[in-house]
């Protein structure tokens, strides 16, 4: 987690400036206000996934002001969450620049580690894996691996294949691959704790 605090913007929000981002976002002020507190949101876990979690709501707020800024330019914004996210990448650049980010901005070693036994799978969880699709019908382990085939164009022409074959619509073939995925998960989980 970074501790390093956002810059300071020079410009402050005002009563006016506020109002008028609000009726950008929305003619309605109920409405405006759900989509602010939506736009809010999304930026702040934009920061948290950055790992800027300690300062992700003061981050925020910076955004949505320069946000609220710009509008009091005049400046015609055409997407308002697209722009604040553009925003939010600048103050990620500004925040990693700053002198504190320099000296917490390393990952720490649990997670690291973690990290790579995700991408890396040890042969346990793999005859885990193979174990627990043995244990599926034939049907729905054949499912499940031409599901997750491919990729990109590939895997999305493939789940269409598939859909068209089972004679049900994409929305149910992905409701039944989560749910196989599901059992799955918790099959090779429960095989790997008794290793």
């Amino acid at each position: 987690m970074n501790s390093a605090s956002p810059p300071r913007p020079i410009w402050r929000l005002n009563q006016e400036a506020f109002e008028r981002l609000l009726r950008e976002l929305a003619p309605d002020r109920e409405e405006a206000g759900e989509l602010y507190l939506r736009l809010r949101r999304n930026v702040v876990r934009f920061f948290e996934a950055r790992g800027f979690a300690s300062v992700a709501d003061e981050a925020a707020d910076d955004v949505l002001n320069r946000l609220a800024r710009k509008l009091e330019e005049n400046q015609k914004l055409e997407n308002l969450s697209t722009y604040a996210l553009g925003v939010a990448r600048m103050v990620v650049l500004e925040l990693r620049k700053s002198p504190l980010s320099k000296t917490t901005n390393a990952v720490p070693d649990d997670i690291a580690s973690e990290r790579k036994t995700e991408e890396q799978p040890d042969e346990a969880a793999l005859n885990c894996l193979d174990r627990c699709l043995d244990n599926l019908s034939t049907e729905n382990r054949d499912l499940i691996i031409s599901y997750y085939q491919g990729e990109k164009r590939t895997k999305i022409e493939t789940r269409k294949r598939l859909a068209d074959s089972l004679g049900i619509a994409q929305n149910a073939l992905r409701n039944r691959a989560v749910r196989l995925r599901d059992k799955l998960e918790a099959c090779v989980s429960n095989c790997i704790s008794q290793n």
